[in-house]
C-alpha cells in the first residue's frame, strides 16, 4: 500500500484548518489547566514544583485517585507527543531521502508504508540522548532547535513574500529574541546542551555532504 502524502502535498488545504483548530484548542486547554492548577495548590507551589504541579493538583482535588489519574494522563500525553514527533520526523526524513539529500536507506518502507528504518534510527538516537541528558537540558535543547527552525521558516517566508510580511517579520524578531535568551540561559545553566546542538549542526552542514558521496542515494539511482 502506497504511503499517503496528501497532507504534505496540499498544505494550502490542510494547514489553515489544522493551525486554527490547534491554536484554539491548545489555548483553551492551557488556560483552563493553568488556572485550575493555580486555584488548587497556589501559584507559589506551581513555581516550586513545576515538574509535578499537575500531579499535586490532582492529589489535592481527588486524593490518591487524582494523583494516579493525572500521572496516567501525563504518561499517555507524553507518549502521544513522542509518537507523533517520531513518526512525523521519520516521514520528513523519508521525503528528504527521496530527493537524494539523505542516504537511500532512510526511505525504506515496510509493508504498511511506514519508513521503518528512519523510525528505528531516530528512536534510537532519541533514546541515547534521553539516557545521557537531563530532562531540563532535553526540553531546553529541543526548544532551541524548534525556535531556530521557526526563525528560518519565517525568514524565508518574509524574503519570498509568502503571507503578510508584518506577521512573518514579527515571527523572525520574536523567535530570534527568544532564541538568544535561551542560548544565554543554556550558557549559564547547561553549556553541554549547546555543545551537543553545535556538534549536530556541524554534522548536518559538513558531515552529511561527505557521507552522501560514499553511500547510495535516491537521486543517483532513479
Amino acid at each position: 500500500m502506497a504511503y499517503d502524502y496528501e497532507d504534505i502535498e496540499t498544505p494550502e488545504k490542510t494547514l489553515p484548518r489544522a493551525v486554527l483548530s490547534a491554536i484554539v484548542i491548545v489555548t483553551v486547554v492551557y488556560v483552563v489547566v493553568a488556572l485550575g492548577t493555580a486555584m488548587l495548590i497556589g501559584a507559589d507551589q506551581v513555581v516550586q514544583h513545576k515538574e509535578v504541579a499537575l500531579a499535586i493538583a490532582g492529589r489535592q482535588a481527588l486524593g490518591t485517585v487524582g494523583l494516579i489519574v493525572v500521572t496516567i494522563a501525563a504518561a499517555f500525553s507524553t507518549g502521544s507527543a513522542i509518537n507523533a514527533t517520531l513518526f512525523a520526523t521519520a516521514r520528513l526524513a523519508s521525503r528528504v531521502a527521496e530527493n537524494g539529500e539523505l542516504p537511500a536507506m532512510m526511505d525504506h518502507k515496510n509493508a504498511a508504508g511506514i519508513p521503518d528504518r528512519a523510525v528505528i534510527m531516530l528512536g534510537g538516537a532519541a533514546a541515547v540522548l534521553a539516557a545521557v541528558g537531563t530532562l531540563t537540558a532535553l526540553v531546553e535543547g529541543a526548544s532551541l532547535t524548534f525556535l531556530f527552525t521557526f526563525v528560518v521558516v519565517c525568514a524565508l517566508a518574509f524574503y519570498q513574500g509568502a503571507g503578510a510580511r508584518v506577521i512573518t517579520g514579527c515571527g523572525v524578531l520574536a523567535g530570534a529574541t527568544a532564541s538568544v535568551a535561551l542560548v544565554v540561559r543554556l550558557i549559564a545553566t547547561d553549556p553541554l546542551a549547546l555543545v551537543v546542538i553545535g556538534l549536530l549542526l556541524l554534522v548536518a552542514v559538513f558531515g552529511r555532504p561527505i557521507l552522501l558521496r560514499h553511500v547510495r542515494t535516491e537521486g543517483r539511482h532513479r
